[in-house]
């Protein structure tokens, strides 16, 4: 059992042809290498050619060339990356030919959680794109071809975090094929390499700007990202994490209507911040938030309700909630919202996070105190919040959505949702999103729209 080189018997010049065979149970491949030599000038046990021998230079260095790929292959196959005609093809072709993508599949999927094995896809995935190709092996998987791959994501103003995601995950499948035989080098991440981060100011947004990128909006997932950075802002800058948590939390009724809102009652969401753990108290039934979060919940039965298998089933089961959009585990977090932050910057023009910070620097122009920006936004200071008696910050609560209101009127948001659900249309949306449409029930056993 196993792989090895040796003699055929000698021809009548007295040389014999090296040859290659690998043998597994009955099963059994055998080679000519077109390689000869005298018996005499032979060293079987570590085949090689005696220093003395005619041309033995030029036949070692071919010689170690196969002994490398036969020990890798067979290594490989053990290792059952390697199929036997896999084994055989790579040993009769002289040079490994594992694909990068097959060792994932048959390596980090079966002991990974879906989530980890999908983000190390990706990072593959993102290799294969910038070279140009649609699979590559570990041989063709060197510093030159990362090399290549980390200028083309330098140029495309990859984040620092993105491009360390990246090598990270294609270190570890190096390292992986290293500790199993398959290839002879470590990797080691080049100072070159490295991204210098942004310490600059987050962008902020304006209003005539993201009434120009409602252009961008070209199918439904774009309408869904745009959507949700605006209801990010109108929900005073909450993160993604915030959002799809926000169903965990209390819903209160105000009977209340000190801003002239044309509903029946003041509906709010206590939440705790999900960066801080400060308690937020947010008012959610004002225009146009509600109608974002109506339209999302419409939209997304659309996209993610009954999808193709492949995918995690992320859409809420049961009724759904007013504030649900996706009921997942927390492992499954980034795969859901990766698809939406990447579309951000392309769709927006601006990441997710610019909307926590748009809405703070609407408040700081709109000359409200930093008391009250403090609550509009869930900052945690205890600085603050000590010089005030319980009933007192309490008190603030109606001065927090005087001031939420403000800033929503600053930035004209209803005017961009408009425009948004005016484009929405323009590109063929079903009217039950456009219309601002609720679902109600159990959209798993009915399809029920309130338009």
């Amino acid at each position: 059992m196993g792989v090895r080189l040796y003699l055929k018997p000698p021809n009548k010049d007295g040389t014999s042809l090296i040859y290659l065979r690998a043998k597994k149970g009955i099963k059994t491949f055998t080679k000519s290498l077109s390689i000869t030599v005298k018996a005499s000038d032979w060293n079987s046990r570590n085949y090689q050619v005696k220093g003395n021998a005619l041309n033995s230079i030029v036949i070692n260095r071919k010689l170690n060339k196969i002994i490398e790929n036969m020990n890798l292959s067979w290594s490989s196959f053990e290792n059952e990356i390697y199929s036997w005609d896999e084994l055989c093809r790579n040993l009769g072709q002289g040079s490994p030919q594992k694909d990068v993508g097959s060792f994932l599949e048959t390596v980090y999927k079966p002991r990974m959680k879906l989530v980890t094995y999908q983000s190390y896809k990706y990072s593959y995935g993102a290799l294969l794109k910038v070279l140009g190709v649609k699979s590559i092996t570990f041989k063709e998987l060197n510093y030159n071809n990362i090399d290549k791959a980390v200028s083309i994501w330098k140029n495309e103003g990859k984040s620092t975090n993105t491009i360390d995601t990246y090598l990270k995950h294609i270190g570890v499948i190096i390292n992986e094929a290293y500790d199993r035989g398959m290839i002879t080098f470590r990797f080691e991440k080049k100072k070159k390499w490295r991204v210098k981060k942004n310490t600059g100011n987050i962008e902020s947004a304006k209003t005539e700007e993201l009434l120009n990128a409602i252009n961008n909006v070209n199918d439904i997932y774009d309408f869904q990202t745009f959507a949700f950075w605006l209801l990010m802002f109108c929900m005073r800058g909450l993160y993604p994490t915030d959002i799809a948590k926000m169903h965990h939390y209390d819903l209160t009724l105000d009977d209340d209507i000190p801003y002239n809102i044309d509903i029946s009652k003041n509906r709010y969401v206590k939440h705790k911040r999900s960066k801080t753990g400060e308690p937020m108290r947010i008012l959610y039934s004002c225009k146009p938030t509600e109608e974002i979060m109506n339209s999302l919940q419409v939209s997304i039965a659309m996209t993610h309700l009954n999808r193709n298998k492949k995918f995690p089933d992320v859409y809420p089961k049961g009724d759904l909630h007013p504030l649900m959009f996706f009921d997942y585990p927390e492992e499954l977090h980034k795969n859901v919202w990766d698809v939406y932050i990447k579309r951000s910057r392309k769709v927006v023009g601006l990441p997710f996070k610019t909307a926590r910070k748009t809405f703070e620097s609407f408040a700081l122009k709109l000359g409200i105190s930093q008391e009250i920006r403090y609550r509009l936004l869930g900052h945690q200071d205890r600085t603050i919040k000590r010089y005030y008696q319980n009933w007192e910050w309490d008190e603030m609560i109606d001065l927090v959505d005087e001031a939420h209101m403000r800033v929503l009127k600053a930035l004209e948001v209803e005017k961009i949702w408009f425009q948004l659900r005016k484009r929405g249309k323009e590109i063929g949306l079903n009217e039950a999103i456009i219309n601002k449409g609720i679902l109600i029930g159990n959209p798993r056993k009915k399809e029920s729209w309130v338009l």
